[in-house]
């Protein structure tokens, strides 16, 4: 466990810029175990650090970092706050966004700017993040995630898409 490396850092502010984000909008100090980052309260840093032990995780995880960063679905939610970079899509592409598929422009009910986006059904509640191109709204990462048991996009083990 360990403070985020100033590349590292350097990697998530990018990827928040795409968002219109600056990373001091993150309430937390940013941990690294391994190549997980982690936004963390101080107090329970400080308890962390105490117990002396390297946790397998700590905080909230917003995403994974190898040369390029790989954002978490807890990372969508941190950031619905504090962005205007959001698309709401209607109920049948929530349908098709949740199962890990992509989302035709026509199901868009708001929020038609190209680039990274979080993704928000009609009612406003986070769904993930996704890349708009002007036709698809291409899934990042979704809430169905963890119920497909953390396979990937389509369900297929180890594919995920890194932006």
């Amino acid at each position: 466990m360990r403070i985020v490396s100033s590349e590292e850092r350097i990697i998530l502010e990018s990827y928040l810029m795409q968002l219109q984000v600056d990373c001091k909008a993150l309430d937390g100090v940013l941990v690294a175990i391994g190549k997980r980052m982690y936004l963390v309260s101080g107090d329970v840093l400080k308890t962390a650090r105490k117990i002396g032990v390297t946790p397998y995780c700590l905080g909230v995880e917003i995403g994974t970092v190898n040369e390029e960063f790989e954002p978490s679905v807890e990372l969508a939610g941190l950031l619905s706050g504090v962005t205007n970079a959001k698309t709401a899509i209607s109920e049948e592409g929530e349908k098709l966004f949740s199962y890990g598929r992509d989302v035709f422009a026509g199901n868009i009910v708001k929020g038609r700017e190209e680039g990274i986006r979080v993704v928000v059904n009609e009612r406003g509640e986070v769904l993930g993040l996704g890349r708009f191109d002007g036709d698809m709204l291409k899934n990042v990462v979704d809430k169905g995630f963890y119920l497909r048991g953390k396979r990937g996009r389509h369900g297929k083990k180890g594919q995920k898409e890194v932006i």
